[in-house]
């Protein structure tokens, strides 16, 4: 009878400390899993779906901050934190004018800055338009950047007539740009959208390259040219400094499909 007692005592007393070492364990793996700090400890106890999903939601609120410092380079998937100082410099008069266009021109640094700013750097995901940090429009070509929208509110929703449109070209044929004190003209000889497949394709390197020969620059602005939705009457040579309007296509046809659609809106300095 004592024997069978005493048994049982010492059974119950193995399943406690089953248990105690149970719970211990599972403390210690939630300290070793999630690294509980010392101001979290009261959280121990909480199962591991709700400490989860309270991390989600930390996540997330970090990431609706940095939404609006984190700017995209276009540089593979890098990203570069950068807000540059806002001047009288940055924001001098300095303008572009095309068809029912009329905006801020502002310079970059190669950041892109300015693609999800406005002129005073706050903010603003429509963007502002911006000219190419290589670009001073004293060279060969010149590129400026800005946003279409599907929504209709982008700085360069304007340029989406060109697109199929010689009719609409044939009343809107020049580009006006002000910039650093000069007032550059430019007649519009070539519409088109690139496109590439994917993040690889070279559909970008072909209008986006700067240092061309004089012998491949003959070459390329002609297939500038060639590459026209339709004709505009407007011949290029060699001696041709140009400007490149980029923004997105907003034709199904194109963003539907590839991985870049980029329309372009090609003038001559004149």
């Amino acid at each position: 009878m004592k024997k069978g007692l005493l048994a049982r005592v010492l059974k119950m007393g193995l399943v406690f400390a089953s248990v105690y070492t149970g719970i211990f364990g599972y403390i210690i793996n939630l300290n070793t899993v999630y690294a509980i700090s010392e101001e979290d400890k009261p959280y121990v106890f909480i199962d591991r779906l709700q400490y989860e999903e309270e991390q989600v939601e930390e996540e997330k609120a970090e990431e609706s901050v940095l939404e609006e410092t984190i700017v995209d380079t276009r540089v593979g998937d890098t990203y570069s934190v950068y807000v540059p100082p806002v001047t009288s410099n940055t924001i001098s008069g300095n303008s572009i004018k095309v068809a029912s266009i009329y905006n801020h021109l502002m310079s970059d640094d190669g950041s892109s800055f300015y693609l999800n700013r406005d002129i005073n750097g706050n903010y603003d995901g429509r963007g502002v338009p911006f000219v190419d940090f290589r670009n001073d429009f004293n060279g060969r070509k010149s590129i400026v950047y800005a946003h279409s929208s599907v929504y209709g509110n982008g700085p360069f929703q304007a340029l989406q007539n060109y697109h199929n449109n010689p009719g609409y070209y044939q009343n809107n044929k020049t580009i006006t740009i002000n910039y650093n004190g000069r007032t550059y003209t430019y007649l519009i000889f070539s519409v088109y959208v690139s496109t590439a497949t994917d993040e690889y394709s070279d559909g970008l390197e072909y209008y986006y390259r700067m240092d061309y020969s004089d012998a491949e620059w003959g070459e390329v602005i002609q297939s500038y040219k060639n590459h026209s939705e339709y004709e505009t009457g407007v011949s290029v040579n060699s001696n041709d400094k140009i400007i490149i309007l980029q923004t997105c296509s907003m034709d199904p046809n194109y963003y539907e499909k590839y991985y870049r659609y980029n329309l372009l809106i090609m003038g001559k300095l004149i």
